[in-house]
């Protein structure tokens, strides 16, 4: 399959991936400054065999500035040795940046871009803390990436993708200004305003859910400022580009994955295995028969195969593996 990017004269030029991916090993190749001369007539011959070669290079050339730079961990990838995983997956990323050439917004947006550039991200099944500059801390659940920006105005935590747990703290870099900086978590929705608080934040499709545990926080979606309202410790909301939905209690288990563990009670067994997936690779579906039946107690995120074999024993379930990780839950036949 071909793909197509803008040259400099708004002409439509196609290079191949496979182009794509040899002229990135040749950018490669030069960049590490110690090029022989043998090197460097190589990589000549390479552009003049082939006129998409030329075209290919002409691309790497039209995007070098974004090229130069590249997120220090996806660079330090690239430059990895060459039979590493890190350097072929690195490969793979900048292949389809020379690929989309005018379309980087598209790449970025895609989770193992976000994984390389954020300033902290986490895998599937994975946790992790980070502290913050100000000594407030963040919690990064499953799958989750966030990029962190403070300056002398305010205090901001960009949420790529997944979800967050916020402990905020008193600025301590601006123990002698009379006015402390706003601590905000930005989404692609809106932002999330923190009135001294411990809460959650979650990127979902098309919204943005939030769980006020301690404190408050004031919800700004995109529209403006008509559209704000303000959360309280013990309620939780979603707000997407538009407006704040309806505000409701906080769920008893919000915030439980942060101990490893996911707390629920009445839930629709679709909804659980929908959760339950965020912690483990592959693919976990549920037949339509089952979907309804309903689910209560605290489950082990670190061990999802058990948690399975739990609900075979709770309820009239049974698990059928096309692979280990390619999982679909089915409600088991009578007599069976």
């Amino acid at each position: 399959m071909e793909h197509e990017y803008a040259a400099a004269d708004n002409a439509t030029v196609r290079v191949a991936p496979a182009v794509a991916r040899q002229a990135v090993q040749w950018w490669l190749q030069l960049q590490d400054g110690v090029a022989c001369t043998a090197t460097l007539v190589a990589w000549q011959a390479w552009r003049a065999h082939d006129p998409e070669h030329e075209r290919a290079w002409q691309c790497i050339e039209e995007v070098s500035g974004r090229l130069a730079d590249i997120p220090p961990s996806l660079a330090s990838a690239a430059m990895a040795a060459p039979a590493s995983r890190q350097r072929r997956r690195a490969v793979r990323i900048l292949s389809a940046l020379v690929v989309a050439a005018g379309s980087a917004a598209v790449l970025r947006e895609t989770p193992a871009w976000q994984t390389w550039s954020a300033d902290a991200s986490t895998a599937t099944s994975e946790r992790r803390s980070v502290r913050l500059p100000d000594g407030g801390t963040l919690v990064l659940n499953t799958g989750s990436a966030v990029n962190v920006r403070y300056d002398a105005r305010q205090r901001v935590v960009e949420l790529l993708r997944g979800e967050v747990l916020v402990q905020t703290t008193h600025d301590v870099a601006q123990k002698q200004e009379p006015r402390q900086r706003p601590f905000i978590v930005q989404t692609r929705d809106g932002s999330v305003l923190a009135l001294g608080t411990r809460f959650t934040v979650r990127q979902h499709d098309a919204s943005v859910g939030v769980a006020v545990i301690e404190g408050a926080v004031e919800l700004r979606p995109v529209a403006g400022d008509h559209a704000m309202r303000v959360l309280r410790a013990g309620e939780e909301s979603a707000f997407t580009r538009q407006a704040v939905r309806s505000i409701r209690p906080l769920d008893p288990g919000a915030g439980a994955w942060v101990d490893g563990m996911l707390v629920v009670a009445h839930c629709r067994l679709d909804d659980f295995l929908q959760e339950l997936s965020r912690h483990r690779p592959g693919r976990l579906g549920c037949e339509q028969a089952a979907a309804g039946l309903l689910v209560s107690g605290t489950y082990p995120l670190d061990d999802t195969d058990q948690v399975l074999l739990a609900l075979t024993t709770a309820l009239p379930l049974e698990l059928h593996y096309l692979t280990r990780y390619w999982v679909t839950v089915r409600r088991k036949q009578q007599g069976g």
